[in-house]
């Protein structure tokens, strides 16, 4: 079907497009069509979001796709397929979403905090998977509002980016309409507030959230690195009116677990017999980080071993060789 239409185009064009051309047309349009579901492992990704990427304009990919750029297409097709290699690359490397100790507690907090509709905390060493599965709860979750913080943003700024996740556009207006607008909207529904890296900024917006959580009686997530506990843990401090609002407060995560780690290696190599040595190698290079097992071993031994068995040689050669870790 493909072909006749890409056919029926050509000749309409004027023979503008050579049959590289056509080809990369058809897998760039199977691709799309491919990634408009997704699944577990692979990324979605729309026609205006490859155009972005590939740095070609949505406008100039939709003419080159249905036939109506009037030129010749052979640099931009070149730029755009350079980026669905890409894409196929890295979703070839994505593992499953999976649900380790630190995922378990993060998604309880965010329940707790949004059934209760006080707050929760969460603190935990980076590289834990902690974010991970916060944008995983927003992403599955309606009416779930995730801001991640930045170490300059201000009252205004947080005001204003909690404006833009609500009404889902730049609202214009002074803060204090913006805020009003709203609690309007989130009184007493079953929103949630997710605000991630919340050690990086100023106590003025901490109480600026405990504001907006007495206003609109909806629940609210604080989460941070292990300083973030530091920070509102003393009593007869700075934040007394927000520890006495937190339902929920587990003991700080520093790291996976050794059966977190053989859950996420089981995951990236669903077809593969591991090892007790392979997991314990993989999970000592770790040193408890997600991050670094996920991202930077497992995606390297996937991307390395060829035809080598999964060893624990092949893990030391990957380690050092191409992590430089010790």
């Amino acid at each position: 079907m493909i072909d006749q239409k890409l056919q029926m185009e050509r000749y309409i064009r004027g023979k503008t497009y050579t049959d590289e051309d056509d080809k990369n047309v058809r897998e760039i349009l199977m691709f799309l069509e491919e990634r408009k579901a997704g699944t577990a492992t692979e990324k979605r990704i729309s026609q205006s979001a490859l155009a972005r990427i590939a740095r070609v304009g949505v406008s100039t990919l939709s003419q080159i796709l249905t036939g109506g750029y009037p030129g010749s297409p052979t640099k931009m097709l070149t730029q755009v397929m350079s980026a669905v290699r890409a894409n196929q690359q890295e979703s070839s490397n994505i593992i499953p979403m999976v649900e380790t100790s630190v995922f378990k507690v993060v998604i309880t907090a965010c329940r707790m905090a949004r059934r209760n509709r006080n707050f929760s905390l969460i603190s935990a060493f980076v590289g834990t998977g902690k974010t991970s599965a916060l944008k995983h709860y927003a992403k599955e979750n309606s009416n779930v509002f995730l801001i991640e913080a930045r170490p300059m943003m201000t009252p205004q700024r947080l005001v204003k980016e909690i404006a833009k996740k609500v009404f889902g556009v730049h609202v214009k207006g002074s803060v204090d309409d913006l805020i009003d607008r709203i609690v309007d909207e989130l009184k007493n529904t079953d929103s949630l507030i997710i605000f991630d890296e919340a050690e990086t900024v100023t106590d003025s917006l901490l109480h600026l959230l405990r504001r907006f959580r007495d206003l609109m009686n909806i629940g609210v997530v604080i989460s941070g690195t292990e300083y973030l506990n530091d920070k509102i843990k003393p009593t007869g401090g700075e934040f007394d009116q927000i520890r006495s609002r937190v339902g929920f407060w587990p003991p700080i995560a520093h790291g996976i677990t050794k059966d977190d780690a053989t859950a996420l290696l089981a995951a990236g190599f669903p077809d593969e017999d591991l090892s007790e040595d392979f997991i314990e190698r993989c999970y000592k290079y770790s040193q408890g980080s997600a991050r670094m097992l996920v991202e930077n071993l497992l995606v390297n031994i996937q991307t390395y071993r060829k035809d080598h068995p999964l060893s624990v040689e092949l893990v030391d050669t990957v380690a050092t060789k191409v992590l430089f870790l010790k």
